[in-house]
């Protein structure tokens, strides 16, 4: 297994944390038609989850990660994470003039965009996607 041929890494937590913060934030909007205020609760925890995992993104930005033939990827996913940041920041904090639906349906996809990119940012670094 692919795993199996190196050591646990920061990079694989990070793929963890952001798979399990997708997870709460589907869980969040299926219980939107049971409970608002539920909803709200666990959002706002999938996001605050995702966190660290992005901090650590930005830190191996920081330290020159980049990706031969795949940096329009990486570029990608950049943009949509930092539209994903911005604008999970407006829910979180309460900026009721963003808290309408149409806008948290584009969260919803900014969110889903970044994640399936940062898998497959995640595939091409550890050798699973090859150019």
């Amino acid at each position: 297994m692919f795993l199996d041929s190196r050591p646990f890494m920061l990079s694989d937590l990070s793929l963890i944390i952001q798979t399990f913060a997708f997870i709460f934030l589907l869980c969040a909007i299926y219980i939107k038609r049971k409970s608002i205020a539920k909803h709200g609760k666990i959002a706002r925890f999938a996001f605050c989850l995702a966190l660290p995992a992005v901090l650590y993104m930005l830190y191996s930005k920081a330290r020159g990660l980049t990706l031969p033939y795949y940096n329009s990827l990486l570029g990608l996913h950049m943009l949509l994470g930092i539209l994903t940041i911005f604008t999970g920041i407006l829910f979180v904090t309460d900026q009721w003039k963003w808290k309408v639906k149409k806008y948290m349906d584009l969260e919803i996809l900014l969110w889903t965009g970044t994640f399936l990119l940062g898998i497959t940012v995640y595939m091409v670094l550890f050798g699973l996607i090859s150019p």
